[in-house]
């Protein structure tokens, strides 16, 4: 039995096509129009690649497909999702509960005239008045948060109660209406606001789509669930699928697959940089962990709850360069030609000049071998547009202005690492970076090589990193309740124990609706405490939990201080791809070499010898200035490094000296 995991990117649409032995990548345009498509198109070519004709006649042998989507994050990004309501307590119609007095999710999530107070306890009548007022402004969905209701939700439920019984669910003019409450289990306000306004604007869409691909899959033959990914490294039902979940969900599989090999190779300071078509995204990974924090911002949104620390740039290979007509500069991005029409060198009507042109220039990308041949590049058109939209204005050689192009990608990049690294307190000279991702692998040396990191790896699957991540994924939800409770009294530890309780039973009724029964349930609760004396520390305790027995208090015991998040992640482990470990013997090299061509070092032109990745095994090392070509992605060899196969089939990067 196969399984099959795709990722969806801003350009390409990647998919991992694994039979638990052997793992097969597989690309396609992604069709930005309707992502189903790209989706179908994926699963049509893998099944092909494996030998098969006919779609229906593979699905019957597959055993799970896992899908990462970005449908979420295209919706908030172009800001196309529906219009909102929004009833707060009155006098926080224009600060939603911000302690600084204002919220960024007003007027970008919601209107300022859809916003609108109620006082409490609940008078039905105003409710009533409230939604007609929210009807005629065109609201499709309405968001209830009041203040408290953390610890008491009977003035939210009123509220709800009072909506569904004017507008009941048989009627066309039904109004779906969440509860932050019930989305959130936060104290404080202002993140259940923001939680629940993020969840209402991307569920329409995101169900809308979900469901499609699930039909789609049915009328193909395909029985089982369609499996999503979900941003806490796991994967769920479509019907067990919150769309707030499914945020960045992409790029977080291509962390939790670089914290899978930190731990493989005992790597403690890992910087991630992963690079597409439209974005780079810069991660880290500490001790085999993701790194989290709490002052994450989705595009222009902070939502402040634990959320995986990656930071991302506009920049790819369909970025844009261009010369800035007041200050005769070099621009790069933030626009892209996405999927289509792509850089000019894609000959599919790209008019402007992009970074994977300006790779094409320099002799970094090949012509005739681009996605393994199957996709030609046109050299000619790269030099006119580079030409016309950078050199000349620029006054240099059209090798100049490619190289700066590239320099300028690769500084941006190395800028962002270095603040990270600083961010984190870490040392380049002793910090690896992990380089992944369609573009990835271009990047590393010359990323590196700027943040004074002198050691960095990529990998066998780095064009399908991500997917990977999606590969070794299991059905997990995560549930998270904030708390402020000291563990000083009796009386507090059986509080704590009531809500892990709560939690407890939420998770195993949920995998009941995934088809899980309790005994396959792992459930791991994670406790942040506070300091007694520096409240401002928190530490990490860590709890085994038996699905089908409760928490006693005496359990609690050891843990002192206050109680501030409680994390409950509850596991059902599903199969995986699992890399093979390859034995091999130190070689030159010189059997995989598949030619030469002149390639760009910076000042530097020369003769550079070309190598099939796919050729090399476990033990051979080259030498750089040199280029490595594999089916689906580049990895040049900078002058002054050298790459080692290691036998998982990754390249260890090592700069002389370092």
């Amino acid at each position: 039995m196969y399984t099959v995991d795709i990722d969806v990117g801003g350009t390409l649409t990647d998919g991992l096509f694994s039979d638990g032995r052997k793992a097969i990548p597989v690309k396609v345009d992604t069709t930005p129009h309707d992502l189903t498509v790209c989706f179908q198109d994926c699963l049509t070519a893998g099944a092909h690649e494996l030998g098969f004709s006919d779609l229906g006649e593979f699905l019957q042998q597959v055993n799970l497909i896992r899908w990462s989507t970005t449908i979420t994050s295209n919706v908030l990004a172009q800001r196309s999702g529906p219009r909102l309501g929004l009833l707060v307590s009155r006098g926080h119609e224009r600060d939603l509960y911000a302690p600084q007095g204002s919220n960024p999710a007003l007027g970008s999530l919601v209107a300022p005239e859809n916003v609108i107070g109620l006082t409490c306890p609940i008078d039905p009548q105003e409710v009533l008045l409230a939604v007609k007022t929210l009807l005629t402004n065109g609201v499709r969905r309405i968001c209830i948060s009041l203040e408290g209701a953390y610890l008491d939700p009977s003035h939210e439920l009123a509220a709800k109660r009072a909506i569904e019984a004017q507008y009941p669910d048989h009627f066309l003019g039904t109004v779906p209406v969440l509860l932050g409450s019930e989305l959130s289990h936060y104290p404080d306000a202002e993140t259940r606001t923001t939680q629940s306004l993020l969840n209402a604007y991307l569920h329409g869409p995101l169900a809308s789509a979900l469901y499609k691909a699930e039909d789609d899959l049915r009328e193909a033959g395909y029985e089982r669930p369609l499996l999503i990914g979900h941003a806490n490294g796991g994967v769920a039902r479509v019907s067990k699928t919150k769309a707030i979940d499914t945020l960045e969900a992409g790029p977080t599989m291509g962390l939790f697959a670089a914290a899978h090999f930190a731990r493989t190779y005992g790597l403690a300071h890992v910087i991630t940089l992963d690079v597409g078509g439209t974005t780079a995204k810069v991660g880290v990974i500490q001790e085999g962990r993701l790194v989290m924090t709490s002052e994450a911002d989705l595009f222009g949104v902070p939502v402040k709850a634990p959320t995986v620390l990656l930071q991302s740039i506009a920049l790819g290979g369909g970025s844009v360069a261009s010369v800035d007509a007041a200050s005769g500069q070099l621009r790069l991005g933030p626009e892209s030609m996405g999927a289509y029409p792509g850089p000019a060198c894609y000959d599919l009507g790209g008019t402007e000049a992009t970074l994977t042109d300006s790779l094409l220039t320099l002799g970094w990308l090949p012509a005739d071998y681009f996605l393994g041949g199957k996709r030609k590049l046109n050299p000619q058109r790269a030099h006119e547009v580079i030409t016309a939209r950078v050199a000349e204005p620029l006054g240099k050689s059209i090798e100049q202005a490619a190289l700066e192009i590239a320099n300028r990608a690769f500084q941006l990049v190395a800028t962002t690492i270095r603040e990270v690294l600083e961010r984190m307190g870490w040392q380049p000279k002793d910090s690896t970076l992990f380089a992944f991702g369609g573009n990835g692998p271009i990047f590393a040396c010359s990323v590196a090589e700027r943040a004074g990191i002198a050691h960095a790896l990529v990998f066998d699957l780095s064009a399908v990193f991500s997917a990977f991540g999606s590969s070794i994924a299991d059905v997990v939800h995560v549930y998270e309740h904030g708390l402020n409770l000291s563990l000083a009294a009796d009386e507090d530890r059986h509080l704590v124990c009531e809500v892990i309780e709560r939690m407890r039973r939420e998770a195993l009724h949920d995998m009941r609706g995934e088809g899980f029964a309790p005994e396959r349930v792992r459930l791991q609760l994670e406790a942040e405490i506070s300091d007694p004396q520096e409240k401002e520390k928190l530490s990490t305790a860590v709890l085994e939990l038996a699905p089908t027995t409760s928490v006693e208090p005496a359990a609690l015991q050891a843990w002192e201080g206050k109680v501030v998040l409680l994390r409950l992640r509850a596991t059902v482990a599903m199969p995986h791809y699992e890399a093979i470990r390859r034995s091999g013997k130190v070689a030159s090299g010189e059997g995989a070499m598949r030619g030469q061509r002149t390639v760009s070092w910076g000042s530097v032109s020369a003769i550079t010898p070309v190598y099939s990745w796919e050729a090399l095994q476990p033990g051979e090392e080259i030498a750089g200035g040199a280029i490595l070509e594999s089916a689906w992605t580049t990895y040049p060899v900078l002058p002054g490094w050298s790459l080692h196969m290691d036998e998982y089939g990754n390249g260890q990067l090592q700069r002389k000296g370092g």
